[in-house]
Parts: C-alpha cells; structure tokens; sequence
C-alpha cells in the first residue's frame, strides 16, 4: 500500500470515527428532559409560609452582597435594616407593595429591591452605602435577561415573570395526584397530598423541608442529606378539609416542585416541544397585561438557545430502576439530581426498543452494557465503590467477548508476533528491498510462503480494527447514558465528570478530595496504555535476540519506526480522550489495559511452550 492510499485510509477512518462518535443517540425520555430543563430553570418566585420568613430570606440575600446589616424590622409592607452605624436602612423599589400573596403562601414580588438610608432624601443611587438585588428571577433568568439586553432584545416584565409562575404552579397543584407516580408512600400521607391545594399548600409541600432548614443551608452548606430527605425526620402538622393531618417533611427529592415541576416544559400533546407551554402562558398574558409586557420571539430565541445548550450533552438517563439522577454541573449540592424514569425495567422488551427506536449500534451494544453497569452498581451498593466495582466487571465481560470474537484474529496477530526472528532473516536476505524492485517482490513472496506455512492470516488484523472503534464508541455511550454513574461519589470523583473539569477546577483545593482522585486515575489510566503497548514490544524484542543481525536492513527500520510514531500517537490520542470523556471511561481503560497486559503475557508464554515443544 502507497503513502497516498495509506493518508486516505487515514482520512476516512477518522471521519467514520467521528461519525460514529456523534452517532448514538440519548435514551433520554421527553420527561426527562423536562425535568433537565426545570433543574437549570425552576420557578422564579420563592414562596414563604409568612411574611417572617420572607424577611429572613431577603435580609441574608443583602448581607450576602455586604455583611453590613445587623437585623431588620417591619411595619406591614415594608422591611427596614439595622447597619452597623446605626442607621435605619429601607427596602425600596418601584413597586407599591414589597410582599405579595399566592393562596396561603407569600412571595417577595418580582422587581428590583433597593437599600437607601431610611431619613434620606437623596436619590436611591446617590448613597454609598446601598445595595439592589433583583427578587423574583431565579440565576438562569437572569443570565437569559443579561444577554437579550446586550443585544437590544425588549424583556418581558417582571409582572409576566410572576404570573407566568402562578399559572405553572397552578398547574402542579391540578396534578398533584401524580405524586402516586413516584411511590413515595414512606414519606408522604397521599390522601393528605390528594388535598392540597392554593389554599393549603405551604412551603413544606413546595421544597420538602423548612425555610430555616433551607436558610442554615445557605450560610453553611450542611446538612444536604437532612435536606434531601436522606436523614430527615421533621414532621408537620397541616389542616386537610377540616382534618389535622400529619405529615412527614421528607425533604427535597419528596418535594413537589422537584416532582411536578417538569410540568413547566412537557406538554402532552407536544411533548417533543419544551417551550409549546410557554408560549401558551405568554398569549394568554398577552390579553392580561398587555403584548408589550410578554415574551417576544427574540426573547424566545435567546431563552431556547441558552436553554437547549444546558442540556444538549445529557445522556444519563438509562437506569434499571426510577430515581434521582443526573448530576447538573454548575449547579449545588441540594439541586444537582432531577428524577428520572426507569428504561429497563423490562430487558428483553426494552432492548428490543432500542433498535428500533434509537438505532442500530445502541440496540447491540450500549443498551445491553449501560443495562448492566446499572444493574451491578444497583446491586453492589450505590455508594460510589459499587459503581466503579460495576465498571470494573462489565469491563471484564466486554473485553472477554471481544476477545472470543477476535480470536482467530489475536491467535494470528501471535503467530505473527513469533515468527520475527524468522521474519528478520528474510528481512537481512535481501537487504535493499526498500529501493531493489526485484528484492522487494522476492520479500514479500517469502514472507507470503512462511505465512501460508504456519497458517497466519496477516489481514485478519483489520478484523480487530474494525470491531474495536464501533466497540468503544458503545462502551462510551453506554456509559455517558448509564444513570447510576452520575450519582454518588467515590473518593470524591463522580464517575460521569471529565478529568479535566475536575482537575481544572481547584475549588477546595488541595483539600478536595476528588481532584486527587481524578489526578490519580488519570496518571494510573496513562500508565496502563503505555505499558499495555511496551510489554508487547519487549516480549517480541526478547524473541529478536536470537537473531543475528548482519548487514542494515532500511525497510524493517523504516516500518519499525513508522509503527512506533503510530503506537505512541494511539497512546497519546486516548490519553487526551480520557481527560475529556467521563472518569468512568478512564476505570475502563485503566482496567482494559491490564486485561491486555496479561493477555500478552499469557500468549506470548502459551507460543513460547508450543516452539519449544516442535523443537
């Protein structure tokens, strides 16, 4: 094969890679996706059992920005602070009334809040001492806000903001009866949850814990798992027609914004369409409080855009049993799992789904491998150790596989790897092969004949080749998809984070334990590849020692130098992928590597034994 037909071999074989990396599809449900989008843009408003609780939460949000304010009061719709100086310092803005009420809950009304020094009469800016925050948009709204400004876009109000969230939850509340859905029945009172509604719903029934809960939460960054409703065990009492119901507070992942709030974006009759509900909420508004105040389509466009970018690489949705998953980058502690529906509660059924609904190599490989990452990780313990356990076995049975099927292929690849020393006679016979045609035909004749008489079929290697890059693009799908990957930790690292997200970020460092983690498996995943490629090359350098070498032979120099720069840059190339890919892919390289290690050894012994036997 020429230079030229080798480049072009080359070109094609990375274009068919990079289709085939871009290829498998998400086994993401349209809820999942919703509950996605919701995790990134939940509700704007926070709601309060009470004005008392409000207060707490708009003065940590000033004292957040300066730790100036020492305590607050209030006089009916209006909250003042305490400074260190003394002075009285008041909650202004241009809205006639600071607090509103939706049912039995009170909400901050959406708008910009201002702190000015109560006796002034000096304009609100003109103060060096005031603070403004913007109360009513959530951090995603925000940013959304930020980049439709800078490019001219008219926003939509901040009265649209706070009706567009009374109708959605609204909505949540008319089906609060899908709670049965979820199976929570440990921690909730379902005929109490059957009753909620605008006039009874607290807080509690809103988030899953208590606003001081949330508040302490905030200031220090503990007690997630009380939080989550891992080790909650607060309980309430609330008034059900008439009756007093007790009722567990069983934390977020019970709550019903975290449940139900997927609701914002799926639409039943659309349900491919995330955003058919809010253009439905901003015509309807369009009527209430005028076409100027909504959503307009550039608003739309920017929104959908930013929105999509969010969850456009999420593929964690294959999971044997419905739970929270998903980790959300960027997000904390408490808001980084959105629930997510069992895709394989029926194997055979389901597999079979996989062909026909997301394609070809999804319904042969990544199904089967994410169905049992996640069924091992389930069984040995989702802690962490029982994911990478997981990997760790599931890469054992696929490389097994992989290798019966490639095993006249390896058994070739070894008859070849021990006939070099005779290769290398040939190869000194006619030194000037590489510029004498008649050599160089006289070569590979030879080479053909020695191949034919020990059976070594040299183009059975392509075999492994073309298994081998279709092979790990599944395995990468599958894991990517594989939902227990993406929750728990273990020694810090999560499974589905990159190398390089973690190690890029020295957030607590060098305290942070999963920095070390991830620094360590990737030096561990390196050396592995590299020893995987050197200890064949030393096994095959211990055979050439028997040969002597008597005259320069420029064409077995030239193809052993050319596959050396081809090996180092394979060793280089997954060295980069496994920076980029997730951490659970370097656990399956690192473990592949080894397979790989002792496949070697073991072969090379096995044909060591069978020369010496003919001998």
């Amino acid at each position: 094969m020429n230079k030229k037909s080798k480049i072009t071999l080359g070109i094609a074989a990375l274009v068919i890679f990079g289709g085939l990396l871009s290829s498998c599809n998400s086994f993401c449900s349209n809820v999942d996706i919703s509950h996605f989008l919701y995790a990134y843009d939940p509700l704007n408003n926070v709601y309060f059992n009470n004005t008392e609780d409000a207060y707490d939460y708009m003065e940590y949000t000033f004292k957040e920005q300066k730790d100036y304010y020492e305590g607050y009061y209030y006089t009916k719709d209006r909250i003042y602070f305490i400074g260190e100086d003394g002075n009285e310092y008041q909650v202004a803005s241009n809205e006639d009334k600071v607090f509103k009420n939706y049912g039995n809950l009170t909400y901050i009304k959406p708008g910009s809040y201002f702190l000015k020094k109560a006796s002034s009469t000096t304009d609100i800016t003109g103060n060096n001492n005031n603070l403004s925050y913007v109360f009513g948009l959530n951090s995603f709204t925000k940013t959304v806000n930020t980049t439709a400004s800078s490019s001219g876009i008219i926003l939509p109000s901040y009265t649209f903001f706070e009706r567009a969230d009374q109708i959605i939850l609204d909505t949540m509340l008319d089906n609060v009866s899908m709670y049965q859905e979820f199976g929570f029945d440990d921690h909730l009172d379902l005929n109490a949850v059957k009753g909620i509604n605008k006039d009874n719903v607290t807080y509690e029934d809103l988030y899953g814990y208590t606003a001081k809960e949330y508040l302490d939460f905030t200031k220090t960054g503990e007690n997630v798992d009380v939080l989550l409703g891992k080790t909650s065990t607060n309980e309430g009492r609330k008034s059900i027609d008439g009756n007093d119901v007790l009722i567990k507070v069983g934390g977020r992942n019970y709550s019903l914004t975290t449940n139900l709030g997927y609701l914002k974006f799926y639409n039943e009759e659309t349900p491919k369409d995330y955003y058919k509900n809010l253009t439905i909420i901003s015509d309807k508004l369009a009527a209430e409080i005028g076409i100027d105040q909504v959503v307009t389509e550039n608003y739309l466009a920017i929104y959908k855009q930013n929105l999509d970018t969010k969850v456009a690489s999420i593929k964690t949705c294959i999971t044997t049993e419905q739970g929270f998953y998903g980790y959300i980058k960027g997000n904390d502690a408490l808001n980084e799992t959105v629930s997510i529906e069992a895709k394989a509660s029926n194997f055979w059924a389901d597999w079979g789904n996989a062909f026909s609904k997301h394609g070809f190599l999804e319904g042969l490989l990544v199904y089967p491998i994410s169905y049992l990452v996640d069924t091992f990780a389930h069984s040995f313990g989702m802690n962490g150790w029982g994911q990478i356990f997981a990997v760790l076995l599931v890469t054992v049975i696929v490389r097994l596989i992989f290798m019966a099927v490639t095993l006249p292929s390896t058994i070739s690849q070894q008859k070849q790897q021990a006939l070099q020393p005779e290769l290398a006679k040939l190869q000194q016979k006619y030194p000037n092969s590489n510029t004498n045609d008649y050599e160089k035909q006289r070569l590979a004749q030879a080479q053909m004949a020695l191949y034919k008489k020990h059976k070594v079929h040299p183009f059975l290697s392509l075999l492994v080749m073309i298994i081998q890059f279709p092979l790990f693009i599944s395995v990468w799908n599958a894991l990517a998809g594989c939902a227990a990957l993406s929750s728990d930790a273990v020694l810090g690292l999560r499974l589905s984070d990159t190398i390089w997200n973690v190690l890029s970020s020295f957030s607590g460092w060098p305290g942070n334990p999963g920095w070390w983690t991830a620094l360590v498996l990737i030096l561990l995943m390196s050396g592995g590849q590299i020893l995987s490629m050197l200890i064949p090359q030393w096994l095959n350098k211990k055979r050439m020692k028997a040969v002597e070498k008597t005259h320069a032979n420029p064409t077995a120099d030239s193809q052993a130098k050319t596959m050396k720069y081809v090996q180092w840059f394979m060793i280089a190339f997954t060295i980069i992928l496994g920076f980029t890919l997730p951490s659970a892919m370097g656990v399956y390289w690192l473990a592949g590597s080894i397979f790989n290690i002792a496949q070697s050894v073991i072969m090379h012994f096995i044909f060591n034994k069978k020369k010496k036997e003919r001998k």
